[in-house]
């Protein structure tokens, strides 16, 4: 049978245990599902629907229960990925009749699970349309169809109340159903019919007399309201009934009103249409003329940002190449102009930082800050790089908690926010760096709309300067808005800001007053408690910096980033294999060449690298693994597909090769540990 997959998670997505991973080794976090994220919203249990697994490639379905404190708060979840298997057995366990089945279906209409042998041929194939038809918004009833497997069945559906969506069915051969109830029916039907016919015989002649006149303006009203062409309710023969002649007079009159002023009502719509298309159309134009406009002007103010960024690296990494092949002969030379080299390459690297902080699609690495540590390292850095004319004064409230933010991209936004600072004083006066504590109530109570309820340290930047006006001020945090002269300002500095705060899970606001100054202002969540006691990260491991071993597998279809890789990696002491595209790797595999692990860039034409990786590990189990992409919106899928059962560790580009092998080693000695507690050998 097999078994279930358990992980429990941390409400920020981190694995604290699995048992696909021995007890601890370090696991990377995981991005949260549906179910994980019903379960910490609501604090109840929460199914999933049925996915194939991504290790044992069967059908699974993922179960999350929050995981409370003492004081009824979700402080994580237990997943439990449990197989199809599981669900059929239950459902066989039930008392049926002979040919009767008993069935479950997940909230898209899926097949989860069926109790009779077509179980295996059948789960995960979607219900039939007809049939979803019959049963979907109800909470249970009986219908008749074709299931699945071409037989017509008689179905009893219900709900599950504790599974969103999901339906139980037992469905039993309709051919029986029918053999069940056709004497009885047969009998009633017979007895009943012969009062039917004399009946309706007695009652025919007096009824058809009143019906027909009925029948006739039944059918005069249709055309009318269809908009068909009828003849006129005078031409009807008389019903030869007082009540009737009053109806039929009274649609004579209503008839010859309504075709009065049937022409004028035509014309007027037909005005009012061609005038309405007139206008819509000239407005979309207008529309549409205005936004090419400004995507053009976004664009090219971009464009014309990153060329200039680029170019400055592009000319300092090139110069720098070509000075370091003329000084082969010139160590100390070549030694410090690599220096220069990798400082121009980390700049670019800031560039693309930059960029994604804008569009709010940055790797953001959130941890507890300690604010007043972090505000007074702050005040010494600024002290020093705003000029001799600026005074940077501190004010911290006491007993303030931790925050939960990016350290590095918070230091980046301070220093851009008391630069603009700077730059209202002239160069001359104080800037205030303050910091408090903010509760943000509830919905009833008054609140920032871009903040959801909560704790939050409020973090400002002020200044005494000649302030924004209310025109500007509007605008202040829009992409590419800015008051400086051409070269001195991009525009970007209060945007990226902005997208930093809202990425972090808070919010930015500016307030200003002519002659007296502006106050930015930035909300970040407070860390919650047990984020704040010392945790060891995937850094804190001791990984061996001499003696290395392993032989690696490095794939990459870019021959300059594939081999300079391999040398770092060889470097490091390191035994490195290189392939240009997964077919190759692949091939390494299956001639059974020694390989402990592979490390695959994500985006590579014919197969990318998950679906390399994971082909890998069909063909070699438990092979250690690490995928390197540059892209900002993959890491949320990838992390829940490979985190969560610990088939990959993710990381992103550009990476320190030190890094990178630091966590090859990490990985290595990780396998070695799983195989000796498998094997039962000396650790």
């Amino acid at each position: 049978m097999y078994g279930a997959t358990v992980a429990v998670l941390a409400p920020d997505g981190e694995q604290v245990l699995s048992s696909l991973r021995p007890l601890g080794v370090p696991m990377p976090p995981a991005s949260s599902s549906a179910a994980v994220q019903s379960a910490l919203t609501s604090g109840q249990p929460a199914v999933g629907d049925l996915v194939i697994g991504s290790l044992s490639g069967r059908p699974v379905v993922s179960i999350a229960i929050p995981l409370r404190d003492r004081t009824g708060e979700a402080v994580g979840v237990a997943v439990a990925a449990i197989g199809a298997e599981r669900f059929r057995d239950l459902l066989a366990a039930q008392a049926l009749s002979d040919g009767a089945f008993a069935a479950v279906a997940d909230s898209r209409a899926i097949l989860v699970a069926r109790s009779d042998a077509s179980h295996d041929r059948l789960v995960g194939r979607p219900l039939p349309a007809e049939n979803v038809r019959l049963f979907a918004g109800m909470e249970g009833g009986v219908y008749r169809a074709i299931a699945l497997d071409g037989v017509e069945r008689v179905f009893g559906f219900a709900t599950v109340p504790t599974a969103k969506g999901w339906t139980v069915f037992v469905a039993d051969p309709a051919a029986r159903f029918d053999a069940a109830w056709r004497w009885p029916l047969l009998v009633l039907l017979a007895s009943g019919t012969l009062a039917v016919i004399l009946g309706g015989l007695a009652a025919a002649f007096v009824a058809r007399r009143i019906l027909q006149p009925v029948q006739q303006l039944r059918h005069h009203a249709e055309a009318l309201a269809a908009g068909r062409a009828a003849p006129l309710a005078t031409s009807n023969p008389p019903a030869g009934i007082a009540e009737l002649e009053v109806l039929r007079h009274g649609f004579a009159e209503a008839e010859a009103a309504l075709r009065a002023s049937e022409g004028s009502l035509r014309a007027l719509n037909e005005a009012l249409e061609a005038r309405v298309r007139q206008e819509v159309a000239a407005r979309e134009d207008a529309q549409a003329r205005l936004a090419q406009a400004q995507r053009m002007e976004a664009l090219g103010q971009l464009a014309g940002g990153i060329a200039h960024d680029f170019n400055n690296v592009l000319q300092a990494v090139g110069g720098g190449a070509k000075l370091i092949e003329d000084s082969a002969d010139n160590p100390s030379r070549v030694l410090r102009i690599a220096g220069m080299v990798r400082e121009a390459a980390g700049r670019g690297s800031a560039v693309t930082r930059r960029l994604l902080a804008f569009s709010r699609r940055a790797d953001l690495r959130a941890e507890p800050l300690d604010v007043r540590d972090l505000l007074e390292s702050m005040q010494e850095v600024l002290a020093h790089t705003l000029g001799g004319g600026i005074r940077v004064k501190l004010e911290v409230e006491a007993g303030l908690p931790q925050m939960l933010a990016d350290k590095g991209q918070l230091e980046t936004v301070l220093v851009n926010l008391a630069t603009n600072a700077r730059d209202a004083l002239s160069g001359q006066g104080t800037i205030e760096l303050s910091a408090a504590a903010a509760l943000i109530a509830g919905e009833g109570a008054r609140r920032r709309p871009q903040l959801q309820p909560g704790a939050y340290v409020r973090m400002s930047v002020r200044d005494a300067g000649v302030g924004i006006p209310p025109e500007v001020l509007a605008h202040v945090s829009e992409p590419f808005f800015t008051t400086k002269p051409r070269g001195k300002g991009t525009g970007l500095g209060l945007a990226m800001a902005r997208g930093f705060a809202e990425q972090s899970g808070g919010a930015l606001a500016v307030e200003s007053e002519l002659g007296r100054g502006t106050t930015v202002s930035i909300w970040l969540p407070a860390a919650e408690e047990d984020l704040r006691k010392p945790h060891r990260s995937i850094a804190d491991v001791p990984v061996p910096a001499q003696g290395r071993r392993g032989h690696l597998l490095v794939v990459d279809d870019e021959a300059v980033v594939r081999e300079i890789t391999a040398e770092g990696l060889r470097a490091s002491g390191f035994t490195v294999r290189t392939a240009e595209r997964a077919s190759d790797a692949l091939a390494v595999l299956d001639s059974r060449e020694e390989v402990d692990l592979l490390v695959s860039d994500l985006s590579m034409p014919e197969m990318d690298g998950l679906a390399l990786i994971q082909d890998a590990q069909r063909r070699r189990p438990g092979l250690p693994a690490i995928l390197l992409t540059g892209f900002a919106t993959d890491t949320a899928e990838l992390a829940m597909s490979g985190a969560l059962s610990g088939a990959f560790s993710l990381l992103r580009k550009p990476i320190d090769v030190k890094a990178l092998a630091d966590r090859v080693a990490m990985l290595l000695e990780a396998a070695d540990l799983a195989v000796r507690d498998r094997t039962g050998g000396p650790e």
